[in-house]
């Protein structure tokens, strides 16, 4: 009887273990499966409203850090991070493999594939991180500052934890979980600033920025991991992963050789000028590209998966991807016009008087940043239409000629080294348009008719933020640009709803991102 009732006790165990196990492997393959593109319109919406609200929390927050950093630490401090987070950035971008496009990229992935994946993530982080960690003394002698020893050892840690969580963040992105992938981002960007905010009170010094760096990144992996129910099992040798390591080589070279040329200023201006310029110059980047970033991010975040899983229906990609241009250059131009005619009020409000050589800089990188808001969707056409290698070919093209461009530009300060971004910047914008769309359904006229029109409507609101600030000249900068930023807002609206073909426009954008699939 006793014997009997053991056997039966052991059965329903082992039954209770096997289901178990057969939940746990249906959640670990869901995770690894694209879902079906039905209502991909309502879906993308319903992303960019999350990734939105989230990134403007963070912003908010950022936005908030920024006049109490720029008081407590100096042009110094930011300018001794930014020169390492422009080395050892490097590692981060080659650290990845592009394993991340590569995994929203393809149309099936299994298990296998998957932690073979993320080991090879894992030991690639290890070892880049213990490569930077080894640099770090040359970094030191050849800038002449020890203090860079200290700084590069701890910012390299960040490439290791960095490691763990690529493929849980690709798995994300595969599945179109918008939600999580956003509350993951928002949070961690909150908690890292908060961190710096705290230790810069405490008297840290650069080690403020340092300390949110890595509190953002290990953060960043720990939700990733609760999000997603797959857990990696051991690497397999053939696991048919060489198809996504080709693509993933393709988008590392390009985001390597663009790592390069974006951050090669901070090298180049530490080298001819000295830590301060950087600073400076820095800030003035980060305060143009802080804002621009709240936009552009979240709509990257939706809009790669997306774009990706409707390639092969011409008609449903080319709409969705100009009426995203579109609407992207509604909000970033005149953002970024408006930031131009009032760049001497903004710096001051934001960075304080010590700041004020970086004002010319800001305008000019602000040129820039106008040819670039349209650019930075090159990347969706290059990575979905899976022709990663031509995008990092364009890079090899782009990219050498912007950092001649720096070495151009120094013999004038920081003013001249921005002044020529911007002319290059204009210069190449039609270019990488244009062989961004070969070989998709969009072409540069196309991308040329969606971004006329609100190019039209930023001009004219600048132009009444100028009139309006020019009024308001003895009213101080915050008056200034609370009237001047309200006013241009107004002609913004009026120009909307006066021009039919804007009305149009706009009435399209919303019926285009929340459409369902009965409706396209």
């Amino acid at each position: 009887m006793t014997a009997d009732f053991r056997t039966r006790a052991g059965a329903r165990s082992a039954a209770r273990q096997a289901a178990r196990r057969e939940a746990r492997h249906a959640a670990r393959d869901a995770a690894l499966e694209r879902p079906e593109m039905a209502g991909a319109g309502g879906r993308s919406a319903r992303g960019i409203a999350w990734n939105v609200g989230t990134q403007g929390i963070a912003y908010a927050v950022r936005l908030a850090s920024i006049p109490v950093l720029a008081r407590i630490l100096s042009p110094d401090d930011y300018g001794l991070v930014a020169i390492v987070t422009a080395i050892t950035g490097l590692v981060t971008v080659v650290g990845t493999l592009g394993i991340s496009e590569a995994v929203i990229q393809r149309p099936r992935i299994d298990h296998a594939q998957s932690s073979t994946l993320f080991w090879l993530n894992v030991a690639l982080g290890t070892v880049l991180m213990l490569l930077a960690m080894a640099s770090a003394p040359l970094v030191a002698l050849a800038f002449g500052r020890e203090e860079l020893l200290g700084i590069t050892l701890a910012t390299a840690t960040s490439f290791a934890l960095a490691g763990l969580g690529v493929q849980h963040h690709a798995l994300l992105m595969r599945r179109l979980q918008y939600r999580q992938v956003a509350i993951r981002q928002g949070v961690s960007v909150v908690f890292g600033i908060l961190a710096s905010v705290a230790a810069a009170l405490l008297g840290a010094g650069y080690w403020a920025l340092v300390i949110q760096v890595i509190v953002q990144t290990g953060l960043g992996v720990a939700l990733a991991w609760a999000a997603v129910p797959w857990r990696p099992g051991p690497p397999r040798r053939r696991s048919g992963i060489g198809g996504m390591l080709h693509f993933g080589g393709g988008v590392s070279s390009f985001h390597l050789v663009n790592y390069v040329g974006k951050n090669a200023d901070a090298v180049v201006i530490g080298a001819f000028l000295g830590a301060p310029p950087v600073g400076l110059y820095s800030r003035a980047y980060n305060l143009l590209h802080a804002p621009l970033e709240q936009v552009l991010q979240p709509v990257a975040n939706v809009m790669r998966p997306t774009l990706g899983a409707l390639w092969g229906d011409d008609e449903r990609y080319r709409r969705y991807y100009l009426t995203v241009v579109a609407g992207l250059s509604y909000v970033c131009m005149p953002l970024v016009l408006v930031l131009v005619v009032l760049a001497d009020d903004v710096v001051a409000i934001m960075l304080g008087p010590q700041w004020t050589e970086a004002v010319p800089v800001f305008r000019w990188l602000s040129i820039a940043g106008l040819a670039g808001v349209v650019g930075y969707t090159n990347g969706w056409l290059y990575a979905t239409s899976g022709r990663a290698w031509q995008w990092a070919r364009w890079a090899l093209v782009s990219r050498p000629i912007g950092i001649a461009g720096f070495f151009v530009g120094t013999p004038w300060g920081i003013e001249g080294v921005a002044a020529v971004t911007a002319v290059i910047g204009v210069a190449l914008a039609p270019v990488g348009l244009y062989l961004a769309g070969r070989g998709t359904p969009v072409s540069l006229v196309d991308v040329i008719g969606s971004v006329v029109r609100p190019f039209l409507v930023a001009a004219a609101m600048a132009g009444a933020a100028l009139g309006s600030a020019l009024l308001l000249d003895e009213q101080g900068a915050v008056v200034t640009v609370l009237v001047a930023g309200s006013v241009a807002a107004a002609v913004g609206v009026l120009l909307a709803a006066a021009w039919p073909r804007v009305r149009r426009e706009v009435a399209d954008m919303w019926r285009t991102l929340t459409s369902r699939a009965s409706g396209d």
